[in-house]
């Protein structure tokens, strides 16, 4: 079997695009431009690292009346990136039928993007990488979504990349949250899945469980300002050292958390 060519990835979640669309007031319209300046800053981060993947894991778009601008704003970023971009919607931008991911065609301007569409869960296997990936579409009519629910095993000489957009519980933990990712669920993906890229938290966490890295990266900007443990990316390397990660910092504002 042949060795596993290195990789790096970026990974991001939580973006937000859109958000506070329909609040008048310069207020809102600065917030929103500054969201979108720290998604690019995501990108400059992916294209200037050297990164070949980036990853949105959930929550790219804040609701499903984002207006055609911050669409393509959102596509030509991506369209940027050098590197190959794999997108999971989350509960903000749900999947279900006639939703913002089918009414626009996201992957016709940005060529080298991929979008997880699949309510079962589905494999990508990105041509010109040692990679696979795995997630599962949220769609708001599944009211007991689990993001890992059905989580294969697979084994090869590749990359494994399983993508998670929801609410990390340890075991015993508050098992009624909605969107729930369990403790035994990432022990599970133990010897199967090297990274497990995680969205839903604002605020970046390292919730690995069981020998398995999972990683809230966390949102580039917060919704609100009062989240100071946001503004993050992260950088994550593949290679025979095994997985390392790292934080960026991509909210640069003055008094933003070190």
């Amino acid at each position: 079997m042949r060795e596993r060519r290195p990789l790096r990835i970026v990974h991001t979640s939580d973006v937000h695009l859109g958000a506070y669309t329909g609040m008048p007031g310069d207020r809102w319209e600065s917030r929103r431009a500054l969201m979108e300046e720290t998604f690019r800053r995501v990108v400059d981060l992916a294209n200037d690292s050297g990164a070949q993947a980036l990853i949105i894991a959930g929550d790219f778009f804040d609701n499903d009346r984002v207006p055609p601008e911050t669409i393509e704003f959102a596509a030509s970023e991506i369209a940027r990136f050098g590197g190959q971009t794999f997108l999971l919607p989350g509960n903000h931008d749900p999947m279900d039928a006639g939703k913002l991911y089918w009414r626009h065609d996201l992957e016709g301007i940005a060529r080298r993007l991929t979008i997880v569409r699949a309510h079962a869960g589905e494999f990508l296997e990105p041509e010109g990488l040692d990679l696979v990936l795995w997630g599962r579409a949220y769609v708001e009519s599944d009211w007991h979504f689990r993001p890992l629910e059905g989580l294969p095993r697979r084994m090869d000489h590749r990359w494994h990349i399983a993508l998670g957009h929801g609410h990390f519980v340890h075991d015993g933990g508050e098992t009624n949250r909605s969107l729930l990712i369990t403790e035994s669920q990432l022990a599970n993906a133990r010897g199967h899945w090297d990274y497990v890229a995680l969205g839903h938290w604002e605020p970046h966490a390292d919730v690995s469980s069981g020998g398995v890295t999972a990683i809230y990266s966390g949102a580039p900007m917060p919704l609100s300002d009062a989240n100071k443990r946001a503004g993050w990316a992260i950088v994550a390397d593949f290679d025979d050292n095994g997985v390392r990660w790292r934080k960026h910092r991509v909210d640069t504002r003055p008094g933003s958390e070190p």
